[in-house]
């Protein structure tokens, strides 16, 4: 018996070290016929005690570089479970994170909707689908989100705005928002990444590597959240708009933060936006605790807009 209840303290012991991502936070992967290959997909609720049917949804787009546990790596996980710790009113929300590859930007490579590098497709055709029967989540544009951080951001924001009958969220810490065209003059682009931190040689690496999933200005066109935001018809569909951005961003994207934020003005588009001065690209490491809050309004108010905006 003292063996027994030794075994029963030792277990005790452990599971009391572990984080509430790790007892809490669910991994699989399933075999996807569009990519042609596994896909692995983490699940996460904010109360996992009490799973709902129909529960709000969030998308969560990994960074450059990143994969399914940027949701740990990156601390969203370890800022949800403070604010439900905080909060025990905290709504319920299901997270979802998962694969696409180092540098899929979430679109479709050059544009093309088949194959192992339609992101966007497949996204949108294949793994909503699957992740809603499986969990049996929302299925309503009303309860279903978009959230990322640095890449992740920039396909939050876009999928959000090309897919507006389908998400009401689009919520972004550090989104990639680039200054001006990919196709502008590359002598433009060079004297840019000289007085960015990334440098010339990196960022020149980092715009060709976007070229070749955009080989085309009308393609870009099509993905980029500025230009979408141009082209959007009417606020009345308009996702909800989180973002933020450093005022000293490591790839300079402050100041595609003040283009994108003109363009919504211009639009007369609600929107809640931070430029934290001083600030570099990695603020997503704290900020996500404010973007977690936007969704916690969000959730709370889906029969009215997020008008005014709240204070991040």
């Amino acid at each position: 018996m003292n063996e027994y209840r030794r075994l029963l303290m030792l277990v005790a012991l452990t599971l009391s070290q572990l984080s509430v991502a790790e007892v809490g936070r669910q991994c699989n992967h399933y075999a996807s016929n569009r990519l042609n290959k596994k896909v692995t997909y983490c699940v996460e609720r904010s109360h996992p005690e009490q799973p709902s049917l129909n529960e709000p949804v969030i998308y969560f787009l990994h960074g450059l570089g990143g994969d399914h546990d940027d949701w740990v790596e990156k601390k969203y996980s370890k800022a949800l479970q403070t604010l439900v710790g905080e909060d025990p009113n905290f709504p319920s929300l299901t997270f979802i994170s998962f694969d696409t590859e180092i540098d899929s930007f979430f679109s479709d490579f050059e544009g093309v909707a088949t194959g192992s590098k339609s992101y966007e497709s497949w996204f949108i055709n294949e793994f909503i689908p699957l992740i809603e029967d499986k969990f049996k989540v929302c299925k309503d544009r009303s309860c279903r989100g978009l959230a990322g951080f640095s890449m992740g951001g920039f396909g939050a924001l876009k999928i959000g705005l090309k897919f507006p009958e389908l998400f009401s969220l689009s919520a972004a810490n550090s989104p990639v928002l680039p200054p001006f065209s990919l196709y502008e003059e590359v002598a433009l682009w060079k004297d840019f990444f000289r007085q960015q931190p990334i440098g010339l040689i990196k960022g020149m690496v980092l715009l060709r590597d976007v070229k070749r999933i955009f080989p085309t200005q009308e393609l870009y066109q099509e993905n980029n959240p500025i230009d979408l935001v141009r082209n959007f018809p009417n606020s009345s569909s308009v996702p909800e708009i989180y973002f933020d951005v450093g005022s000293e961003d490591n790839f300079g994207f402050q100041v595609g933060y003040e283009i994108f934020k003109n363009t919504l003005d211009s639009k007369y588009f609600p929107y809640t936006s931070y430029l934290e001065d001083g600030g570099n690209h990695s603020i997503y490491l704290y900020r996500n605790r404010n973007l977690l809050q936007f969704m916690k309004r969000w959730v709370k108010h889906q029969s009215q807009p997020l008008w005014p905006p709240f204070s991040p």
